[in-house]
């Protein structure tokens, strides 16, 4: 009998209409809800909040005042804790409206049978669908209410109430009571107001029409619509009436983006979170399906971002080169021995470019939406590379006392020298010299370190930096079968440019690779997600994701002990003392790509790894690193200040105790030696020649004697002696009986050479005249490059990759 008010409603016969409602499928199915997905830190703090198109938090109806509850009952159904979910007054009344039209425009709906719709709709997944669950027809009314039936014979009323609450739509984006509540008064739910409570209860009816951002009259005047309702109902005393009824609608709406990781507080950090979960194939099959997933799924993504590392490493970057500078500064921090990525900063606003152009071309130095860090294509790691290089030597076994005479330029046999001058080249000409390995890391001595790759190999050094955590294309072997890396060219046998860090890698892989040592050779793929849970049936259940690879140790802990030995002594003594020291035992590397393309620093204490890079992101080659604020950028200068003050802020920050590092290694090379020439009596020039030739350096002085100006009257060693080829040999030069020097190659003083007007010389002048400056000068060289940037260590990046 209960078919029959249903049936008369929507204007069937009362038998051939009974047996068809009896007919239609009684158990509704209702899928998960659409809910926005969080993305938590390490401690908890929710980061960013990624929506679909339906913007949702499901809330328990104990979450929800009674104001709210009473408020969406009185105006929507009065009688819902009273009927059995069809509503059989309306129905009479539908009946009769029903007959006068000739047609379906009412079905006397209740709250249970909204919910139907609601989930009808949302089941919908083609557009024939959708219509079918919003159409005016006699099938969709008596499927409503047979399913409304079902719901009311298996829930109980606050069970559906709460189900409504969530799945409603309130217009303007916000689906669901809690979102509803934070997106018009930016409240959680349990703090609406009555006139608040009244608003939201008003836009069920038509969420478009009475939408109070676009239509804060209407809105109002639904609002007192439901007031009304609630006085009526003597559910609301006359005084709290009159002030909802005479007060405005007061929205506090707080401001969003189209694009929810702009709104978070590590928004690079959010997006490659994203990026990565939407590529994750075992986070979901399809792109499509992880999309769904990631911004309808509820999920609760938990990362590894710790807030303290990643402020010190945004306020780091940008102090140090401020936002709006051509310059991009990219900063990854990251746990040794777990592979936790701490923090991912550049020092740029998240957001499209201004301009509407991609990085490549734009003006806009202030926005970007591009994760530089996790780019493999547009950074050259310089000499951080050469920490590979280092590692191969002492795998096969040669001794950190292993002794190089580096010049100015070498030609190699071996590999294929780059052009112009047809050899590699160092940083600077008085580099010249006998290096150890250590003493060679620490200045960063290019040929020394082609001399040893040499020996050694470059496709080793590859294979080491892979194994390390290197993962771009860029370093892997050429002709690799990878179809990741098609077209792209990789590391040849007589790629010796690849060795001083020419090929590119990522931010990423560079801490990666720092961190393996930091972890005493145990590398760890970088990890951002911890876990993911989605919330089912009142449980949190984990979801699959890639976590990557375990932890592994590719490199023995005494051979990772050593170069941390060795890499101490760049922050203490060598490229890097400037500016990388941090008050406590620490490790690292410096790096400046060809033509300052590029600059970068990569370091370390046990608990703790950072790599800082710097490029242009319109190309490193076409827009290289030069005066910038005035100065050419060294990977001792403005990448190592960005390390300390990342470094520094998140040891206080976290309060890091100072764990100990192996103690730094000194190792000096040995020079061999050699007996000194006696070159007294001849011209300066000459003297000079005969001297650099036998791989000696000298310095000359003018002195007073009755000899031929420019003679060699005295010599320091002297002559006979034996000793080192390090030694430098002090020349006495005759400049007559008045004492007044005489350049090689001149019979009168010159300006500028630290002479008096009249010739006679400044007292306590001492003239230099270095054989790498004039080899330097026979092959080409320029000046000496000072690495102003770091405040006082010479600079690297002549040649390829320093």
């Amino acid at each position: 009998m209960l078919a029959l008010p249903v049936v008369g409603a929507v204007g069937l016969t009362a038998k051939g209409g009974a047996d068809d409602f009896m007919n239609l499928p009684a158990n509704l199915t209702v899928p998960p809800l659409a809910q926005a997905s969080r993305i938590l830190d390490a401690r908890g703090n929710q980061i960013a909040v990624l929506s679909g198109e339906q913007n949702r938090e499901v809330v328990p109806l104990s979450r929800v005042p009674q104001v709210m509850r009473q408020a969406i009952v009185d105006i929507e159904d009065s009688r819902f804790y009273e009927h059995d979910g069809l509503d059989y007054k309306g129905l009479a009344r539908a009946y009769l409206t029903n007959r006068e039209n000739g047609e379906v425009t009412q079905g006397g709906s209740t709250l249970t049978q909204q919910y139907v719709k609601n989930v009808l709709l949302m089941s919908a997944t083609t557009p024939a669908e959708k219509k079918a669950a919003t159409e005016q027809t006699v099938k969709r009314k008596l499927r409503e209410a047979r399913y409304a039936l079902y719901l009311e014979a298996h829930l109980t009323k606050d069970e559906i109430l709460e189900r409504y609450l969530n799945i409603a739509y309130f217009g303007d984006g916000a689906y669901g009571i809690q979102v509803a509540s934070r997106h018009y008064f930016n409240v959680d739910v349990d703090r609406l107001s009555l006139p608040q409570a009244a608003m939201l209860a008003g836009l069920v009816k038509n969420p478009t029409a009475y939408n109070p951002v676009i239509h804060p009259q209407a809105a109002q005047e639904r609002r007192n619509v439901v007031l009304d309702r609630m006085l009526e109902l003597h559910h609301v005393s006359q005084a709290d009436f009159r002030r909802a009824h005479d007060s405005p609608v007061v929205l506090d709406r707080p401001a969003t983006s189209a694009d929810p990781c702009a709104d978070s507080s590590a928004p690079f950090f959010c997006a490659l979170v994203r990026q990565q979960l939407l590529s994750d194939r075992t986070f979901a099959p399809t792109e499509e399906d992880a999309r769904r997933l990631l911004f309808e799924g509820g999920l609760t993504i938990r990362t590894t971002l710790d807030p303290v590392a990643e402020q010190a490493a945004q306020s780091a970057a940008s102090d140090i080169i401020p936002v709006g500078n051509r310059v991009a500064a990219n900063v990854v921090m990251m746990q040794p021995g777990t592979g936790q990525v701490l923090a991912v900063a550049i020092n740029r606003q998240y957001g499209p470019s201004d301009d509407g152009k991609p990085p490549s071309e734009t003006t806009d130095f202030t926005h970007t939406k591009q994760v530089y860090p996790v780019d493999e294509n547009s950074f050259s790691p310089g000499s951080t590379f050469k920490v590979f290089t280092l590692i191969s030597a002492l795998e096969a076994g040669l001794p950190l006392s292993t002794t190089l005479h580096a010049p100015v330029c070498y030609h190699s046999n071996v590999f294929n020298n780059p052009a112009p001058k047809d050899c590699f080249g160092n940083a600077d000409p008085s580099e010249d010299g006998f290096y150890s390995l250590t003493t060679a890391t620490w200045g960063s001595v290019n040929t020394y370190y082609i001399q040893l790759a040499e020996k050694l190999g470059v496709r080793r050094t590859a294979d080491i930096a892979r194994q390390m955590g290197v993962s771009s294309c860029r370093i892997r072997e050429q002709g690799n079968d990878d179809p990741e890396c098609k077209d792209i060219d990789g590391i040849g046998s007589r790629d010796g440019s690849a060795v001083l860090g020419a090929n590119e890698i990522s931010t990423m892989d560079l801490a990666t690779a720092y961190s393996t040592l930091a972890a005493r050779g145990r590398r760890c793929d970088p990890r951002t997600v911890s876990a993911i849970t989605q919330r089912v049936g009142g449980a949190d259940r984990p979801l699959p994701f890639n976590a990557g690879a375990s932890c592994e140790q590719v490199l023995d802990p005494e051979i990772a002990d050593t170069v941390s030995a060795v890499l101490q002594g760049v922050i203490n003594h060598g490229t890097a003392s400037g500016n990388a020291q941090i008050g406590r035992p620490a490790a690292g590397k410096t790096g400046t790509a060809e033509g300052f393309s590029t600059a970068s620093f990569a370091g370390y204490i046990p608990q703790l790894a950072t790599a800082v890079t710097l490029a242009d992101p319109r190309g490193p080659q076409s827009h290289p690193l030069t005066d910038v604020f005035g100065r050419n950028v060294f990977g001792g200068g403005y990448p190592a200040q960005i390390w300390a003050r990342a470094m520094t802020r998140t040891i206080n920050g976290l309060n890091l105790p100072v764990a100990p590092l192996p103690p730094e290694d000194l190792t000096q090379p040995q020079v061999p030696t050699k007996v000194v020439p006696n070159v007294i009596g001849q011209p300066q020039q000459v003297a000079e020649q005969i001297l650099a030739q036998l791989g000696f350096h000298t310095s000359a002085q003018p002195v007073p004697a009755p000899f031929a100006p420019g003679t060699v009257v005295n010599m320091s060693p002297a002559p006979g002696s034996q000793v080192s080829l390090n030694t430098e040999v002090q020349l006495q030069i005759s400049g007559g009986l008045t004492g007044v020097p005489v350049l090689p190659g001149s019979g009168t003083p010159q300006p500028g050479t630290g002479l008096q007007p009249g010739g006679a010389p400044v007292p306590g002048t001492t003239f230099q005249t270095s054989p790498r400056e004039q080899l330097g000068a026979a092959l080409g060289g320029g000046a000496t490059a000072t690495d102003a940037a770091a405040g006082g260590r010479r600079g690297r990046g002549r040649g390829r990759g320093r």
